[in-house]
């Protein structure tokens, strides 16, 4: 079965569905999409509802994604297959362990990028397999000698991290998949593909439905929105005033949660500025994303003093003192490896909601979702009531 993006007019179409839009497509009543030439023999016909079927019953040898993120050589995607069924994996980066978690599949991992061992606390069985390099250095040699069936890595913007090791690769069954799986635009459409790949496509429509469910509640608020009516953010990186353009998954956080963008236009994807540059702009809102390369939090952070810190650091910073934010004391941290970018982040965009339109998200708790996802789908026994530091300042209200 092809499986590409985009998918059908529901981006998680599934099952029975999948056949019914086929049907309609060979009859001439419904678009071709890329994922209508189901057995990727370059015509749709029923030959392609039987391979369908196939892979809803199981029974499918093999599927074959469009990987979207290979672009030069392949202006249409590059064809990648997966040899059925996939009974162990690599996965390069947490992202892709944190989906492959939820779709149950957690058992099926023998490997994993060196950041996914020292997250001991959201990986606790997972962080002790063997470690594969990282998500920029893939170890070949310990990849080859654990024998994977697939590989899960990086695509978009970080491609080039895993080109040698698909070099590498050529020769053997081992199959390279790159899911970002921390983007807005396309999260649905990562895990519906792993869902697929790993038989778990239930699992992945559960998942979807309710995440996407509090998608729709997020745009419902703020998609009629006028320009003025959005506040101007400056998002912050890690590294001070280092920012994020269009294209960036900071800059679609913003854009969804109803800010405006106030880098958006600027050239590279994660441009340098000046202070100069943010006074001019004047934001109402600064947000810094902060990581444990500099601030403590997350899972394994208990204390919020380094956030504490990092606040009053920008708060205090000479160069910015007179721009609307700082005055406002509309400054917030976001901490990147827990509610930021990775596939909940649609929890970050509810504090993001409750800081830019805080009269619009009065009823939404974004730290009692959270405790669902961490129980509900990472069958974690985790109490947020008791541990780790997400944000800063904390919300006045719970």
């Amino acid at each position: 079965m092809c499986l590409g993006i985009p998918a059908y007019p529901h981006k998680t179409a599934r099952s029975q569905k999948d056949i019914a839009y086929l049907e309609g497509v060979i009859k001439g009543t419904n678009p071709a999409t890329n994922l209508s030439d189901a057995n990727y023999d370059g015509k749709i016909d029923a030959r392609d509802i039987d391979q369908i079927e196939k892979i809803i019953n199981g029974d499918e040898k093999e599927i074959t994604i469009i990987d979207d993120t290979v672009t030069d050589d392949f202006p249409n995607g590059k064809p990648v297959t997966i040899i059925q069924p996939v009974k162990s994996i690599i996965a390069l980066h947490s992202n892709s362990a944190e989906i492959i978690t939820l779709l149950g599949a957690k058992d099926k991992v023998v490997g994993i990028d060196k950041y996914i061992a020292d997250d001991t606390k959201f990986f606790p069985q997972m962080s002790k397999l063997s470690i594969a390099g990282s998500m920029s250095d893939p170890d070949t040699e310990k990849i080859l000698q654990l024998k994977p069936d697939m590989i899960v890595a990086y695509g978009s913007d970080f491609t080039k991290w895993s080109t040698d090791l698909e070099n590498r690769l050529i020769d053997t069954n081992i199959s390279l998949v790159r899911l970002d799986c921390y983007k807005p635009e396309t999260m649905s459409d990562d895990i519906i593909k792993l869902g697929y790949i790993l038989n778990e496509r239930d699992k992945a429509e559960e998942f979807i439905d309710w995440y996407e469910g509090y998608l729709s509640i997020i745009d419902d608020r703020v998609g009629k929105l006028t320009e003025d009516e959005m506040p101007r953010v400056y998002v912050e990186g890690y590294t001070d005033y280092k920012t994020y353009s269009k294209g960036t998954g900071a800059h679609q956080a913003c854009i969804l949660a109803g800010g405006n963008n106030i880098a958006s236009d600027l050239q590279s994807s994660y441009p340098n500025v000046d202070p100069e540059w943010v006074m001019t702009q004047n934001p109402d809102i600064i947000l810094k994303v902060v990581s444990s390369t500099r601030v403590a939090g997350g899972y394994d952070e208990d204390d919020p003093s380094q956030m504490k810190a990092t606040w009053e650091e920008i708060m205090n910073r000479p160069e910015i003192k007179n721009v609307k934010a700082v005055k406002d004391k509309k400054v917030y941290l976001i901490y990147a490896g827990g509610v930021w970018n990775d596939p909940k982040y649609f929890i970050g965009l509810i504090y993001l909601g409750k800081w830019f339109h805080t009269d619009l998200f009065k009823d939404l708790d974004p730290q009692a979702i959270h405790q669902e996802y961490l129980t509900r789908f990472q069958h974690l026994d985790y109490d947020l009531d008791k541990h780790g530091v997400f944000i800063y300042p904390p919300l006045e209200e719970r």
